[in-house]
């Protein structure tokens, strides 16, 4: 479904890129240190979660419905959709936003392509990639 096979957990410490925040305040670019793409517990539903230089995180919640790699919030109940993201751990008000997902097979990793716009925090946008895609914890 992934184009990609599950990996080890030691492989989130690969990831490498970077999410800039515009239009909240002044422009920050928070560095990838490490991160994941991981089953939940609910059918269909995963998170994407990263932890940055700075020790702040990030949290992305999609479903998976097709073999489509773009992900749009708000979505229809027939698409891949995201559901929602968090910030150090607070909740951000999406409006219209999108990410792609992209398999790499030959390094067998996906590539998250981040435009998502808030109420609350400005935008991030950017490129994050060598993230792994590991089982439920």
């Amino acid at each position: 479904m992934w184009g990609v096979e599950f990996s080890e957990e030691s492989t989130a410490t690969f990831v490498q890129g970077a999410l800039e925040q515009q239009n909240a305040g002044p422009s920050v670019t928070y560095i990838a240190n490490e991160g994941a793409l991981r089953q939940t517990g609910v059918e269909g539903v995963y998170t994407i979660s990263f932890v940055f230089e700075n020790g702040e995180s990030l949290e992305i919640a999609i479903t998976k419905k097709t073999t489509d790699y773009n992900y749009h919030f708000p979505g229809s109940e027939v698409e891949n959709q995201l559901l929602y993201a968090k910030f150090n751990g607070n909740s951000l008000d999406l409006k219209e936003s999108a990410i792609a997902i992209q398999p790499h097979k030959e390094e067998n990793k996906l590539h998250v392509i981040t435009n998502m716009h808030t109420v609350n925090a400005g935008d991030f946008n950017g490129t994050l990639t060598r993230i792994p895609l590991l089982k439920e914890m």
